[in-house]
């Protein structure tokens, strides 16, 4: 058995390894809302060496998707689909990924919708080095998880659906076969949050430019608005799973934070992650989903 196999068996048979704290089958437990270990928990587990870097269509990939799979059901979340959460995701090079797509049905406005979206993959394995991706993007995925709590006390006025997407790093193929088959249609749509590299640094909201009737609503956070117009990287309209939407006319913000030392590097581990710098971000992501929430006239004339 090699090293990776061992410490794959070990996570989930919630065995102890060299980090217990972050064994999956320690971490599903039903936790407050938006609890700060809960959420630095979900990076240290999506971000530890037994997911091999969680690059899709491999074993690590697969294995971060029964993890967020697990914990969308002990949320309490409802699958988006017919067959459950999942949702194949045809790969570029061949093989197979997974979309995670799960619900919070709206009391008032049940038909029209906001889907919160951050990819789980990364880069894997390269050259002997696993590529954890702390803050790309377990960090998003974790946000995603505080929300789907939240609201899982709290229910929303709008339906919430909250997809977990498979191979950004992959030419954005999740967010392309969830454009391409909706569980919902994307007529009802309203807005998409995305949430990529959120736990280091400012954070920042882009979209606003493209849909101003987003910014009053977002205004007063502890954010940046910015990063959508010009060229080249300082434009992130394209950067990820939300390109895909926006290309099809659906409003979208997206958070996230500027690029820094460890980005797509094998050192974007957990230990780089202040707890404090983040659980202030993921507040600030939880209220501005409050608030597009509540927003309903605001949204329907953007739409």
């Amino acid at each position: 058995m090699t090293r990776a196999t061992l410490l794959v068996a070990l996570v989930w048979c919630g065995c102890q390894t060299s980090r217990p704290d972050v064994s999956p089958s320690a971490l599903v437990a039903p936790v407050e809302t938006a609890s700060r270990t809960q959420v630095m928990a979900d990076v240290a587990a999506l971000a530890d060496d037994a997911f091999l870097g969680r690059e899709a269509g491999t074993t690590g990939g697969h294995l971060a998707a029964r993890y967020v799979e697990r914990r969308f059901a002990e949320i309490g979340l409802e699958g988006a689909f017919q067959t459950g959460y999942r949702q194949p995701v045809a790969l570029p090079t061949g093989g197979e990924g997974t979309n995670l797509v799960g619900r919070i049905l709206g009391s008032v406005y049940p038909q029209q919708a906001i889907v919160v979206t951050a990819h789980f993959d990364h880069l894997g394995v390269r050259s002997g080095q696993v590529y954890n991706g702390a803050d790309d993007n377990a960090s998003g995925v974790a946000a995603m998880l505080a929300v789907a709590e939240h609201y899982a006390e709290t229910t929303p006025a709008h339906t919430i659906l909250f997809a977990a997407l498979d191979a950004e790093e992959a030419g954005l193929a999740g967010a392309q076969t969830m454009v391409t088959s909706p569980p919902v249609p994307l007529g009802a749509v309203l807005a998409v949050v995305n949430l990529d590299m959120v736990s280091r640094g400012e954070l920042w909201a882009a979209g606003t430019t493209h849909y101003p009737h987003l910014r009053p609503i977002l205004q007063g956070l502890d954010l940046e608005f910015g990063r959508d117009t010009g060229t080249g990287a300082s434009n992130w309209t394209g950067a990820s799973g939300h390109a895909v939407f926006h290309r099809r006319g659906v409003p979208f913000v997206y958070f996230g934070v500027d690029g820094h030392s460890d980005y797509h590097e094998p050192t974007d581990d957990v230990e780089r992650i202040d707890p404090a710098v983040f659980g202030a971000a993921v507040d600030t992501i939880l209220e501005a989903v409050e608030r597009i929430d509540q927003s309903h006239a605001a949204l329907v004339v953007g739409r």
